[in-house]
């Protein structure tokens, strides 16, 4: 997959696109149906697959004040489009004179002019230009003047639920990882560096990882969780605890630890990807340290029968 950054870097050689349209927070069932049929109406046609991306997503910029955190970062969309076989990832800088772009100015100057645009896939929900005015409906109403085709994905449902990344987000902040999987379509995963903390796991006989995780990217709620992280060409299981530490501070800060099972390896200063499977429990004050342990104990043997029950086949293949 060829990465381009802004359209006016974008060198047709002669070729047209078939362009998915859309922020993709997540890249969920929903989105993967929209870049799936994007690949195949490239292929029919011998036309190359491309996905045009604003960035930073425009809610940031637009509406700063609702603090949004997000599924994905742009590296991790760029990861799934690559993996599902994308020609082109378009990157256009969101910036306010951007935001100002009428609906039509957009659609002729970045997709028709720049880009030679054949056909657009976009969802039902999409919305472009400024204000946010413009819509699947007017993409229709352009294309005979422009010579383009357009497909509207209809809504995805599952479990009788519509799928959407606020969906999801909402699952994610509530703790409920394995339902947001099923919705995803992998698990939810966190990727971090590992930075120095306080020792106090180590002292306890649990060692953990700290993660350093992006501001503006959502973590899971409160609570420790069976997970597995990707670590040096391994799949390594172990609990995962996101809280604010009770039982040795007052502080508000999240902390986001990872205790590997049987692992002593010196990983400071390394990335992990995280991949979230199963909340284990709420986080607890406890009276001490001892008590701590004692749930520790337990909280380790419950995520290693859940393990060898629920999620044998990840045991069996090591690789990531």
């Amino acid at each position: 997959m060829k990465i381009v950054k802004g359209v006016h870097n974008y060198d047709d050689h002669g070729q047209r696109l078939v362009l998915a349209l859309g922020n993709f927070d997540g890249l969920h069932l929903a989105h993967r149906k929209i870049i799936e049929k994007t690949i195949s109406k490239a292929r029919e046609s011998d036309f190359k697959s491309a996905v045009f991306l604003l960035d930073p997503h425009p809610i940031k910029l637009l509406c700063p004040h609702l603090n949004v955190l997000f599924l994905s970062s742009l590296e991790e969309k760029a990861a799934i489009l690559e993996s599902l076989l994308v020609d082109y990832l378009i990157i256009e800088n969101f910036n306010a004179e951007f935001s100002l772009i009428p609906p039509y100015k957009f659609v002729k100057n970045y997709l028709v002019d720049r880009l030679k645009i054949a056909e657009i896939m976009v969802g039902y929900d999409y919305t472009f230009g400024r204000g946010g005015k413009g819509s699947p409906y007017n993409l229709i109403q352009w294309s005979k003047q422009f010579n383009y085709k357009v497909e509207i994905m209809p809504p995805v449902m599952k479990n009788n639920e519509l799928i959407s990344s606020s969906l999801i987000r909402e699952l994610v902040a509530r703790g409920e990882v394995e339902k947001a999987s099923h919705y995803l379509g992998y698990y939810f995963q966190r990727k971090g560096k590992v930075v120095y903390g306080e020792g106090r796991g180590k002292k306890l006989g649990y060692p953990t990882a700290n993660l350093k995780i992006a501001p503006d990217l959502l973590i899971p709620s409160t609570g420790v969780y069976l997970c597995f992280a990707l670590c040096r060409g391994r799949r390594l299981f172990g609990l995962t605890n996101i809280g604010k530490k009770p039982t040795f501070s007052t502080g508000d800060q999240i902390t986001v630890e990872l205790h590997l099972f049987d692992f002593k390896e010196n990983i400071y200063g390394e990335e992990l990807t995280v991949k979230f499977l199963h909340k284990i429990r709420e986080e607890r004050t406890f009276a001490n340290a001892s008590y701590l342990i004692k749930q520790i104990e337990a909280d380790v043997a419950l995520a290693k029968t859940l393990l060898n029950q629920k999620y044998a086949f990840l045991l069996e293949n090591r690789s990531p």
